[in-house]
Formats: structure tokens, C-alpha cells, sequence
């Protein structure tokens, strides 16, 4: 039954954006000029971080998170069009508490895991609004289909140590989850939110 089928997850995610701090400036990172340098790496504080999901099931919030997932991120506030990051999360660590949304996460239907273990983020573009906030322009792929998404952060940078929180929107629909049992989002909001949080620090 489709009430069964639930599953509040879409990646995020997976949004784990590069820390981007500093200059009100226009970040293009999708073919960075020839000769120009590469952006430090920084590594990520897993402990202190967090890929999370939110949707509505059957009339109820649930939420959720992504225990397994990995970032390459490289990061230059001087050399933005260098920056990028990408984010691999494992679609089988989706987990929200909840006996039926959890019981559904493997579904064919929804992240089949079995077929589609790891789902995609990265970086296309990343501009500065000011004040500390940002935008990227990112592509997310979910099994096997990939969809633009847009990244919506604010980050901070102390000496060799950063700190994000972003949310990105995704329509679940455009994976082709829940297409067959929900396919008018009846049970499962086709919006699922995804938010970020993130520590790291640059290596020297």
C-alpha cells in the first residue's frame, strides 16, 4: 500500500557545499581558467556534521539524515572559479526513526540502493550575495538521474577552520522516487528540504 511507501529522503544531498567565506565577488567554477591555481583542500569534521532531510508522510512531518557520505571539497575565497565541492552519500544510510518510512528507504521504487547505492552532489557554480551568504549552482544525482539544484548557505571562516549551514529543495519526483506508488504525491510531498550543516578544517 502506498501509505507503506514512504521514503522522506532525497538527498541531499547531499549538499555538503565547499567553504566559500570573505569577498562579495561572483564564483564561477564550472570551467576554471587554464594556468589558474588549484584551491586548497579542506577536510571535514564527519562528528560534527550532518546531510539531513525533511518531508511530510501522510500529513506528518518526518525527518531524517545520511550517516554514511563523503566530500572532496576545495576551497579559495581568492580563487573561486577553482572551487568546487562533490559529495558521494551512500542512499542505504538514510535513515529517519521512524518504523515504516525506514522499513520502505530500500524500496525499488525509492532509493534502491541495491541498484543505485550512491547518490551525487557537486558544484557548477558558487556565488557570493554578500553578508556571508551564498549560492551554488550544483547538479545532484539520484538514481542514475541527475537535476539541477541550488544550494542556499551561509559560512563562516576562522583562521584554518569553517563553518556552513545550507538548504537546498529538491523535487522528488525528478528522480523518478515514489513514481510509481505516489506518482501524485498523495502520501509523500513531492518537496523534500535538505539541509546541511558543516565543520572543517583547510589542510596546511
Amino acid at each position: 500500500m502506498i501509505r507503506s511507501r514512504l521514503v522522506s529522503a532525497v538527498v541531499g544531498l547531499a549538499c555538503v557545499t565547499a567553504p566559500v567565506a570573505g569577498p562579495a565577488a561572483l564564483a564561477q567554477a564550472a570551467t576554471p581558467a587554464p594556468g589558474a591555481s588549484t584551491a586548497p583542500a579542506w577536510v571535514v569534521d564527519a562528528p560534527a556534521s550532518r546531510i539531513a532531510f525533511t518531508t511530510t508522510w501522510a500529513g506528518q512531518k518526518v525527518v531524517g539524515q545520511f550517516s554514511a557520505w563523503s566530500a572532496d571539497i576545495r576551497f579559495d575565497p581568492a580563487n573561486l572559479a577553482r572551487s568546487r565541492a562533490v559529495v558521494t552519500i551512500t542512499t542505504a544510510s538514510a535513515r529517519t526513526g521512524q518504523k515504516d518510512p525506514d522499513a520502505n528507504l530500500q524500496d525499488k521504487d525509492w532509493f534502491n540502493p541495491k541498484s543505485f547505492p550512491a547518490a551525487r552532489f557537486e558544484t557548477v557554480a558558487i556565488r557570493s550575495l554578500g553578508g556571508g551568504r551564498f549560492e551554488a549552482d550544483s547538479r545532484v544525482t539520484i538514481r542514475g538521474v541527475t537535476a539541477p539544484a541550488v544550494l542556499a548557505f551561509t559560512l563562516t571562516i576562522k583562521g584554518a577552520s569553517a563553518q556552513m549551514a545550507g538548504t537546498a529543495t529538491l523535487d522528488r519526483l525528478a528522480f523518478g522516487l515514489g513514481s510509481e506508488s505516489d506518482p501524485k504525491a498523495e502520501w509523500v510531498d513531492r518537496q523534500v528540504r535538505v539541509d546541511v550543516t558543516l565543520k572543517a578544517t583547510r589542510k596546511p
